[in-house]
This record gives C-alpha cells, structure tokens and sequence, in this order.
C-alpha cells in the first residue's frame, strides 16, 4: 500500500525532533496501550495503523496510532463491543480472551513474538553475493517493500531464513512461507549522486519483493 505511513526518502517532511534522554513512556498510557497491544496481539496490527487516514495519522503520535489500531481490531474481533468501549464496563456474554496476569507478562515480553518459520520450502531463490533489483510495483494492501527501493539494485548480504510473507499474512489471506534477505542498496542508488558514495542502506526483504538483476 502507497501511504503515508511509508515516510522514507520522502522530501519536505520537515527534520526530526530528537529528544534527549528520552523516557520510554511520556505518559502512563503509553505504557498501557503496549501492555494490552502484547496481550492481544490482534492479527494485521501493523496494517490496521495503515489504514488509518493520513491527515489523522501525521497529527497523532507514536501511541495513539498503536492505541486506534488496537480498539478497532479488539471491535472486528468480537473481542470488545462498541458500548464496553464507550462505558469501560463489561457486557455479559461477549468474547473474551485469556486474563494476562502481572505474573505473565515478563514471560511473554522475553518469548517475544518470532516470525520465522521451520516449515519444508523450495531452495532459496536468491544466494547472498548476488545482485538482485527490488520490484517496481505498487501493491493496494499491505507490504514491506519501501517505496525508495522500488527498481534500485541492491545486492544479497545475509539469508535470514524463512518468515511468512506479511503481504498475505496481514490481510488474513493465508500464510506464504519464503527466504528473506538483508539486501544492501548503495546510498546513490537510492538519493543520487548527492548522498555519500561510502553509505549504505539495509533492508530486509521477502522473496516476492525481488527478481534478478
């Protein structure tokens, strides 16, 4: 999907603001909105904060896109209904998951959520050393191929083995198993002759983001 949440190499964006010493939290329900999102976490997560409307999603911060993707996928989800949301009260009868306890939740922070996958697959496509070019395409959902790559050459640095394709995988479309790599794009491959010829640029790509240069 072409959106505003896909920001890289885009121009006139103004500069970051860095903050030093920057807290974890700004606020305790910062710290809320990740405790209930790792609890659930609720399938396309990443691609519901896509979804939300570019005007909407350059005003909010960092949390509250986590925090608008979390209440509508716990909405699609049955996991919540709208008038629990309104009032903060339980409604009896509805869906409800598993109760995370204080006690649990080191447990599931350092398992963690890994995505690759020991499933039997074809032989990788692609073998590290080798010049490959990112795809020009422009997909409608979900996909973790950077706009800033689409058509540059890069070269295969590391296989990291096999993940599903997030592409299918966010949209519930089922899952697509396939090697990912780490491809290294020269910096004036990506900005021009402008960027410095000592700088580079890695990018985890899936197998369908690639063809053979």
């Amino acid at each position: 999907m072409n959106g505003i949440h896909d920001m890289g190499g885009m121009q006139d964006m103004g500069p970051l603001q860095y903050q030093k010493n920057e807290p974890v939290f700004h606020a305790g329900w910062e710290g809320r909105t990740f405790a209930m999102t790792f609890a659930t976490t609720p399938p396309g997560f990443r691609y519901q904060i896509e979804l939300i409307p570019p005007e909407e999603y350059l005003r909010m911060s960092y949390y509250e896109k986590w925090l608008t993707a979390l209440v509508e996928l716990l909405l699609k989800g049955d996991m919540i209904t709208r008038a629990e949301l309104e009032t903060g009260k339980p409604v009896p009868g509805t869906r409800k998951g598993e109760l995370l306890t204080a006690a649990k939740v080191q447990e599931i922070l350092f398992k963690g959520t890994p995505s690759p996958r020991q499933v039997p697959v074809v032989a990788p496509l692609f073998q590290t050393g080798q010049q490959v070019r990112a795809r020009n395409i422009n997909p409608v959902g979900h996909t973790r191929l950077p706009r800033y790559t689409r058509g540059k050459l890069g070269t295969i640095e590391m296989d990291y083995g096999v993940s599903n394709f997030p592409d299918t995988r966010a949209p519930q479309l089922g899952d697509k198993p396939q090697h990912v790599y780490a491809v290294r794009f020269a910096a004036r491959e990506l900005w021009g002759e402008q960027a410095s010829p000592r700088d580079s640029v890695y990018v985890a790509l899936w197998e369908d983001y690639l063809e053979p240069a």
